[in-house]
């Protein structure tokens, strides 16, 4: 599938800003699963945009605005080429306790995504949770599609109940929250469950679309932020990361743009920064997945 998106963002400070600097995770990742055919970012005011690749291959852009400014416009407009992709977890025949013994021979690679983290605690409640869970003599595949599906129906998906600090903590006591929520409770449980998972942050077509060739029948609308999405992906036994959503009770598909993947939310955060001489600043954003054409070459 092809996608135009769209993503726009205004800081609008409460009187002008002496100078201010933010690094940007707009741009979608290059892989197997899908190819940026374009990519164009601008700020206003019109100031060098630097760019480099982090620890994580993620692609990060740098704004730095050394003069008065009474707000920053950052839009970042990208046509992202998805691709169909076998299911890794399908003819899994082994138990987690099974696929832990695997792991250990890759632990110095996976280590950062078995341990905590500032989004990902360990505790002895949260491991005997992850134990009831995700038991060691299950099936690994049925067990991590039974994860997600729980997470799904024990958890109400509702804007404004959380924020970007808020603990899985706070997820457990209210069951409320949005994807960036469901995401670090699932990877919170499969860590401490001893299985390697980490989070992607990215966007999601959420609108149905009409299937081709005069079929009436729309695919399904799937639920995602304004802004964006996030969901997990699981490190499997036979060496593959293996996308999940919880908050859609569906695996990564055509559907899913990835931008970036890190440990947690604190890795990926799509605009991040600091301003100075404003009091407060007010952040809007707009962001459109729109499904189009490929682009031709002439």
């Amino acid at each position: 599938m092809f996608f135009r998106i769209d993503h726009r963002t205004e800081y609008t400070y409460s009187e002008p800003a002496t100078e201010s600097f933010s690094e940007l995770r707009l741009r979608p990742r290059d892989s197997l699963r899908q190819k940026v055919s374009r990519h164009v970012t601008t700020v206003r005011p019109k100031v060098l945009i630097n760019h480099f690749t982090d620890y994580y291959g993620n692609y990060v852009e740098t704004v730095s605005v050394p003069f008065k400014h009474n707000k920053l416009v950052v839009h970042s407009s990208c046509m992202v080429e998805t691709n169909t992709y076998v299911d890794a977890m399908r003819g899994l025949n082994l138990s987690i306790s099974e696929a832990s013994y695997i792991y250990l021979n890759h632990k110095q690679a996976l280590y950062e995504f078995m341990r905590p983290s500032i989004y990902i605690p360990f505790s002895r409640g949260l491991k005997k949770l992850a134990s009831e869970l995700l038991r060691p003599e299950r099936p690994f595949s049925e067990a991590l599609l039974a994860l997600n599906h729980h997470i799904y129906t024990h958890f109400k998906y509702k804007p404004g109940v959380t924020d970007a600090s808020s603990t899985v903590q706070e997820l457990l006591d209210g069951k409320e929250g949005v994807c960036q929520d469901f995401a670090h409770l699932m990877i919170c449980l499969c860590r401490n469950a001893g299985i390697p998972a980490r989070y992607i942050s990215g966007y999601i077509e959420t609108d149905p679309v009409p299937k081709p060739e005069g079929n009436k029948a729309k695919e399904s609308t799937l639920i995602g932020a304004t802004a964006s999405h996030a969901w997990v992906e699981v490190y499997t036994p036979n060496l593959f990361w293996v996308g999940l959503d919880p908050t859609n009770d569906i695996m990564e598909g055509e559907r899913h743009v990835q931008i970036g993947v890190g440990r947690d939310y604190g890795d990926v955060t799509p605009l991040k920064g600091v301003f100075k001489g404003a009091s407060q600043q007010v952040m809007s954003v707009d962001v459109k997945v729109t499904r189009d054409q490929p682009l031709r070459e002439n």
